[in-house]
């Protein structure tokens, strides 16, 4: 099926919008993704996150959040993650420059070292940049020492830290770290 609203983000790196009828795919993609990198910080390998961010009513709640935008990421034709930006959310202590924020973009960890989160950062950056934005900001688990070293090295900077609330994730790996970059 060709699905005309795919966005082109490079020679093999496209986008496809995600809807509400995706939303099995979606949670078996975040399933193969998400659980063998982050199962560990999960008292229950992460079930109740999955259950939760990935149910039908967030899915619901996140494509009708304004100035969302929520992708499959696909290489070469095949998935291999997501991308979701939200626009026009303020970063805090910087609430006088138009921001928007890379809520999430988890890629398939066999699909990582080939240039494909640089090339989806470097897009999503012009995207912003295009439409006005200063500043394009991020949360990142700060025992995630490759995603973290990642965002360094594309000259993201670390901004601010908070503690995640859920109960489920073990104590000593709530910790994330904000990160913002100028645009």
């Amino acid at each position: 099926m060709h699905n005309k609203n795919r966005i082109a983000v490079s020679n093999t790196v496209t986008l496809t919008p995600i809807s509400i009828n995706d939303r099995e795919k979606l949670f078996s993609l975040m399933t193969r993704i998400y659980l063998p990198e982050y199962s560990h910080l999960w008292f229950d390998a992460g079930n109740w996150y999955m259950n939760k961010i990935y149910s039908s009513v967030n899915l619901e709640r996140d494509l009708a959040t304004p100035n969302s935008s929520y992708y499959f990421v696909d290489y070469q034709s095949e998935t291999i993650g997501i991308l979701k930006l939200v626009e026009n959310v303020p970063l805090v202590g910087f609430k006088d420059q138009k921001s928007a924020k890379l809520d999430r973009i988890y890629l398939d960890p066999t699909f990582h070292s080939k240039g494909i989160g640089k090339t989806l950062i470097h897009w999503t950056e012009n995207r912003v940049a295009s439409s006005g934005y200063t500043i394009l900001w991020l949360e990142a688990i700060d025992t995630q020492e490759k995603a973290l070293a990642f965002y360094e090295k594309m000259d993201y900077k670390i901004c601010g830290t908070f503690k995640l609330e859920y109960e489920l994730i073990h104590p000593t790996l709530r910790g994330m770290s904000r990160m913002y970059k100028t645009i």
